[in-house]
């Protein structure tokens, strides 16, 4: 393994997926998950309480960040702080289906934190982990395999 490669940044935290009407809302975790072989993504892992199959999205790091101090997201994934607390929304699109969800601030900021300290902004396309898949991918482009 090479030793400039970072280990993964991973954290756990508690969101709340808001039902329709008045039925309030189900507690569900979330996995987040940053590595320097996919730079410019945190991967977000969803379990439910009652134990349905997980379901995975791919959100942009930038995009993360951003929606911590504004409103950000024009297609599938939306994010925005929420002015009257410390926590920011998360909405989901897919066709005509959609889900929002809340999650506390700080343990979000917590993880991008250690993404930035893992690979800095705007240094994702020097990130060794990348720099090898990318020269893989080359490689194998070239060769015809």
């Amino acid at each position: 393994m090479d030793p400039e490669v970072q280990e993964p940044v991973r954290a756990s935290c508690e969101m709340k997926l808001c039902l329709p009407q008045s039925y309030g809302y189900v507690l569900i975790v979330a996995s987040l998950y940053y590595s320097e072989q996919d730079p410019y993504a945190v991967r977000v892992t969803f379990r439910s309480s009652t134990g349905d199959d997980p379901v995975v999205w791919y959100i942009g790091r930038d995009l993360l960040r951003d929606g911590l101090v504004r409103q950000t997201g024009e297609g599938d994934i939306q994010i925005s702080p929420d002015p009257e607390s410390a926590a920011i929304s998360i909405r989901f699109k897919v066709d005509n289906d959609s889900a929002a969800l809340t999650a506390q601030r700080r343990p979000v900021e917590s993880f991008l934190r250690q993404t930035a300290e893992a690979v800095p902004y705007g240094r994702e396309s020097k990130a060794p982990g990348f720099v090898t898949q990318r020269e893989a991918a080359l490689a194998r482009l070239l060769t015809g395999s």
